[in-house]
């Protein structure tokens, strides 16, 4: 089905699934980890200073990181013409 698609079309798809994956980037990134929020700290003095929200930076560069491989990988798959055998002509 991908193989019928022109140029123009399979960019058009590129960029969706680019923004597929930003969206569920932003969404994964704005997670916060469970024992964050858990038990009676939020009237505790120094609570966002010893008790941190959401994920921490290594963890957010690794999702970055591996939405833009399935990005890449996604985008080189639909770009790739593959090779048509070289039809033979026939000897009639």
């Amino acid at each position: 089905m991908l193989d019928r698609l022109g140029l123009a079309q399979r960019v058009v798809l590129i960029i969706a699934w680019a923004m597929t994956l930003i969206v569920l980037g932003l969404y994964l990134v704005s997670l916060e980890r469970p024992a964050a929020n858990f038990g009676w700290f939020g009237y505790a003095p120094l609570t966002q200073a010893s008790f941190q929200t959401g994920l921490r930076p290594w963890e957010q560069l690794l999702i970055w990181i591996g939405l833009i491989i399935a990005w890449t990988i996604g985008s080189v798959l639909l770009l790739h013409r593959r090779a048509t055998p070289p039809v033979e002509p026939s000897s009639d």
